[in-house]
């Protein structure tokens, strides 16, 4: 099934990133990959007589629609009994429930974590905001108790959701989706400062001092910091102050961001809160010595005029997965890149 194209919202561009403010050439095969990147046309597509799961995945008789992932291959990952089985469950065992007026749908299977609901889908709904008053906009349940959720889209002026039920499927008689503004991990510049403007207006405070902050990933199961206690005592050295993003609300996590000059992190959710920093900011992000695929918060970076800076650290214990393993920090290289960072 093919879907129409409404509208053409951004042509296709090429993001061009400058290296790190430290960058070592040692570390280009970590960053080479992302110096420049094609970032496709942005589109809003119109859908006929589709279907929704309460897992936000759109289907049409028995085909799922690409367009329900981050990237359509993800689809071809699924084996064939777990679609069969999808669709026993979607067409047998849950009741449907129409909706005849023109609805709008921004999310894919990803949107759920932190990183890709702030980005992947406040873009998308940024590029449709002037339709927001014409359009019905559907969420899945999952989104409706999320306290981040409700906080975006107040900002975004908001008022009524329809969220699909864990026991029913939605007939959409005319669906509207925005195709993604650029691919998850890349921006459109335009697009995510939008975004950072309109949270930052809903709940930044801009005339704030600056503040150096260092984003804790002490609670998580996984990126963690092993020598954290070693880290925090060098960074108080330079008046950071550090945070747990988890033990924060949502506007608390953008009103304290907005009043940062500096951020330190390791790779995670919590770094997605550059966004909301001072423009012209500085930022370190510690990252595993060998992961070449995360680059995400170096493009956002670039994409929103910020000094990106890097520290590769080892994992605790070689064998992880890049993507998963604990962090040992080098607390004397720490040292001389906060003295770069901060400038003296």
């Amino acid at each position: 099934m093919k879907s129409e194209v409404i509208s053409t919202i951004y042509a296709e561009t090429v993001a061009r990133r400058n290296l790190p403010v430290n960058f070592q050439a040692r570390d280009l095969v970590l960053f080479e990959g992302e110096l420049a990147r094609v970032i496709p046309s942005t589109q809003v597509l119109k859908f006929e007589d589709v279907l929704a799961s309460p897992e936000g995945l759109l289907f049409k008789g028995t085909r799922i629609l690409p367009e329900s992932f981050a990237f359509p291959y993800h689809l071809d990952e699924w084996r064939f009994s777990s679609v069969v089985k999808f669709l026993a469950t979607n067409y047998g065992l849950r009741r449907r429930r129409k909706i005849e007026g023109e609805a709008l749908w921004i999310t894919d299977y990803w949107s759920t974590g932190y990183f890709h609901w702030v980005t992947d889908v406040l873009t998308r709904l940024f590029v449709m905001r002037d339709r927001l008053r014409d359009l019905l906009l559907v969420l899945p349940g999952k989104y409706e108790q999320r306290d981040v959720v409700k906080a975006c889209l107040k900002a975004f002026g908001v008022s009524e959701v329809d969220f699909v039920g864990a026991d029913e499927v939605v007939e959409f008689r005319s669906l509207v989706m925005p195709s993604h503004t650029a691919p998850s991990g890349h921006f459109k510049d335009e697009a995510i400062r939008g975004v950072r403007d309109v949270l930052l207006n809903a709940y930044g405070d801009v005339d704030g001092e600056d503040e150096r902050l260092y984003i804790s990933r002490t609670g998580a199961g996984r990126r963690r910091i092993v020598n954290e206690d070693e880290v925090t005592s060098v960074l108080r050295k330079f008046g950071f102050e550090t945070i747990c993003a988890e033990d924060l609300s949502f506007e608390q996590q953008v009103a304290i961001c907005s009043r940062a000059r500096y951020i330190v992190s390791n790779h995670g959710a919590g770094l997605t809160n550059i966004l909301f920093m001072k423009q012209g900011g500085s930022v370190l992000e510690l990252r595993h010595e060998s992961d070449c695929v995360n680059n995400c918060y170096f493009t956002m970076s670039s994409a929103l005029d910020l000094n990106y800076l890097y520290q590769t650290c080892a994992p605790a214990n070689p064998s992880a997965d890049p993507h998963d393993a604990h962090l040992l920090v080098d607390v004397d290289q720490l040292q001389r890149n906060l003295t770069l960072l901060v400038g003296g």
